[in-house]
Formats: C-alpha cells, sequence, structure tokens
C-alpha cells in the first residue's frame, strides 16, 4: 500500500474485512469443534505468503492466531487432532517461510495449483477419517476455478462441512456475456477497478459456467440482461441469489456478505459461508453484522454514524421492520422451536439483517424479548430457574442452556 493511492487505501481495508470476517469466525469454531474432541481439518485454498508487504498477518496466519486463541481455552481438556493445509501456487516459498516456528509441525503447505490437489487432498483425509470437520476458505483470483460439485462432495463425504467463498459475481456475469457473445454494457473500469485481484483468465465453454454455477440457471439471467430486461447491477444480485440457493441443496444454511467499498457503491464481490449447523449460520450472521458495521461506519462512511442501522445490502432497517419479518417467521412455528434454530432460519429466509443483540441477546428491547414481554410468544427455558431460584430470563442457548420458542396460539 503507497500510503497515497485511494485504490490501494480501499484494496488495503477490504482484505482486512475478508481475514477479519475469517478470524472472528474461525475462533468460536475451533473451540466449538474442538470441545467436542472432534478432529479438524481446515484448508485455506488460496493462502497467498501468509502476511501483507505491511508486516499485517493474511489469511493463514490469521487462521493460526485464531486457532491459537481457541486452544487456550481447551488447557487441561483432551485436544483433538487440527490439521491447517494451505495450498499456494506462486508464493508457497514465501508462505513457508512466513509461518511461525511453533506451528510447522500442525501445517503442511501444498505448492501448486488448488485444482489439482484439493481432490487427492480431500480423498486422501476422506480414507483417513470421515469422522473429520472439515472447513474450506477458498478466496481465489477469480471465479474459473470454483466448481459446485466439489461443495457438493464435501457435505456428502464428512462428518461437518463449511465453506467460506469469495464469489467474484461480477466476474461470472461478464464471462457469461462473453461466451454468449453479448456485449457487456457498462463501464468494465468502473465495476472492476477496485478488485485487485480480479483474474483476467477467461472461461471458453458454457459446461465451465455450469460447473462454476452447478447448473444453467444462470443463462436466463443472461438472456434478460441481453434484452434490457435488468442490467448488469441486477444480473449480479439474482445470481447471487441463485447460486446461495444452489448450494442449499447440499448445505443447510447459506449467508452471503456483498462487499462493497464505497457508500451507495454496488458490491464488488460477496464472501459466502455455507454450513448444515444452525449454530454455525448464527455464528456467521452475528459476524457479518459486525464486520459490515466496519465496512459502512469506518470505511465506507468514514466514521460517520447513520440514523438508522444498515444492512449488508446497505438498506436502513428500523426495529418495526425488523419486528414485522420476526412475526413472519413466527407464523411457521407450530411446534416449540430452538432459539439457534429459528434465528438460524431467520437469516437463512432474510438475509443478515442486523447482528444478534436486535434479534434476542444483548438489548432490553431486542425483538424476541419484546414479543416475549407482551405476550406474542411463549419460551420454555432449560434449566427454569437460576442458581438463585428466581424464573431464568436468558436469551441466548449454550454452556447447558436451551430454549424453545413458539408464538401463543
Amino acid at each position: 500500500m503507497c500510503g497515497r493511492c485511494l485504490k490501494c487505501y480501499l484494496t488495503s481495508n477490504d482484505t482486512e474485512v475478508k481475514d477479519e470476517l475469517l478470524g472472528c469466525y474461525l475462533v468460536p469454531y475451533f473451540t466449538k469443534i474442538m470441545s467436542m474432541g472432534n478432529p479438524v481439518l481446515y484448508v485455506d485454498c488460496f493462502a497467498g505468503k501468509g502476511k501483507f508487504d505491511d508486516g499485517k498477518p493474511g489469511s493463514p496466519l490469521t487462521a493460526l492466531q485464531s486457532l491459537d486463541t481457541s486452544l487456550a481455552t481447551c488447557r487441561g481438556n483432551r485436544i483433538p487432532e487440527v490439521n491447517m493445509k494451505f495450498i499456494e501456487l506462486n508464493h508457497y516459498k514465501d508462505l513457508e517461510g512466513n509461518i511461525p516456528s511453533q506451528h510447522r509441525g500442525r501445517c503442511e503447505i501444498i505448492g501448486g495449483k488448488f485444482e489439482d490437489n484439493i481432490k487427492p487432498l480431500l480423498q486422501k483425509s476422506m480414507a483417513t477419517n470421515r469422522q473429520l470437520n472439515v472447513f474450506l476458505y477458498v478466496d481465489p483470483y477469480g471465479v474459473k476455478v470454483l466448481n459446485a460439485r466439489l461443495f457438493d462432495s464435501l457435505a456428502d463425504a464428512f462428518s461437518t462441512a463449511e465453506v467460506l467463498i469469495n464469489l467474484n459475481s461480477f466476474g461470472f456475469i461478464r464471462e457469461a456475456c462473453r461466451v454468449e457473445k453479448i456485449k457487456f454494457r457498462e463501464r468494465q473500469d468502473e465495476i472492476f477497478s477496485d478488485i485487485e485481484e480480479y483474474d483476467s483468465s477467461v472461461l471458453d465453454s458454457i459446461q465451465e459456467l455450469n460447473d462454476i454455477a452447478g447448473g444453467d440457471y444462470w443463462m436466463t439471467i443472461i438472456d434478460s440482461y441481453n434484452t434490457g430486461k435488468i442490467d448488469c447491477y441486477e444480473a449480479e444480485k439474482e445470481f447471487s441469489a441463485r447460486y446461495k440457493e444452489r448450494l442449499r441443496q447440499k448445505f443447510a444454511f447459506v449467508l452471503d456478505m456483498p462487499i462493497r467499498l464505497k457508500p451507495r457503491q454496488h458490491p464488488k464481490y460477496r464472501m459466502v459461508h455455507a454450513t448444515n449447523h444452525p449454530d454455525g449460520c448464527t455464528l456467521m450472521a452475528d459476524n457479518i453484522a459486525k464486520r459490515t458495521d466496519r465496512l459502512v461506519i469506518e470505511i465506507q462512511s468514514q466514521g460517520q454514524l447513520s440514523f438508522l442501522p444498515q444492512t449488508a445490502e446497505n438498506e436502513m432497517l428500523s426495529d418495526d421492520m425488523l419486528k414485522e419479518r420476526v412475526k413472519a417467521m413466527l407464523d411457521n412455528t407450530t411446534m416449540p422451536t430452538r432459539l439457534n434454530q429459528f434465528l438460524a432460519d431467520f437469516y437463512n429466509k432474510y438475509g443478515v439483517l442486523c447482528d444478534l443483540s436486535r434479534l434476542s441477546s444483548g438489548r432490553g428491547g431486542s425483538v424476541l424479548k419484546t414479543l416475549e414481554k407482551c405476550g406474542y410468544i411463549t419460551v420454555q427455558r432449560t434449566p427454569a430457574f437460576t442458581s438463585r431460584d428466581k424464573p431464568s430470563s436468558f436469551w441466548q442457548e449454550g454452556k447447558g442452556k436451551t430454549l424453545l420458542l413458539q408464538k401463543r396460539s
């Protein structure tokens, strides 16, 4: 980063937000998985040098620091096996030198292409232990190497599987237009100017696009763009929504965080998270909401607070609007529902509209607390009483606490 160039400033902050999203999620992820005594395989599929030229940690060191934090909470307990794999084509020698010595016994650096190494790595891991809990961080230079069938196979093969993908959705739209011989109407320098990592390699066929998207649903989107029914920004949003729906064929919960570098700007790309566990979904949703605050307030608005909180899509959302959406979800709770399941279903349906504090925990006026007080919902807590024999009032699950909620009939 040169210190004067706006593009460098935006790209640096954008990268920091991505790494914060990863690191802040991995700490509770590692802690939870290891507390259950389960082995972990973590794969950074495009690891880079390990740290940036200014000395800040890149994704490999971010993951290792997160693991250190989690391990510190496991002292005295049996620590399961945790394997960290870093795949890197161009900078693996630099990466080897940047891995701290205390971590080298736990890490394996794989020099080469992601697409050549990921399948053999996963097949070997599956043959060794199918009870592995696998986490893939996929932050490529474009979309060409993404393959939906790979993500499908993860969910089928391992005990648990999660992926965090940097989806260059605009790159896909542009390549789809090129393959279909459709003119890309918008100015490409405006859309791609701040994406330093954009891959200039091109796709050659419809089949390659189908492999990335996991189907041919993208073709109707490109047809609508070609006829002028939608612009490329609407096409990107529709493609991202359909891509998440495709992931939901194998993963119960799929969220995304659009990354935009300036106020009112369309997203440059999206970080997409997929998991089959409601706890993982709620953790990532809260994480995305907090990173959104940082991206919107600190970076886009340069510290200027908004009258209303903004969503990841830069939308203003009042408490009344949020309450109506919660009520709409509650209409489906015909049976008592675990709190974390309800929250995960809410985020999965509506996206990351807010952090957990506005929905349930941490605020006296949060939506679910308010609905309990006014009698709109019934709540069953276990344990029902505190250690001082007072009725429990918690709105967070975990550490022996469970909560069931249901709309009052």
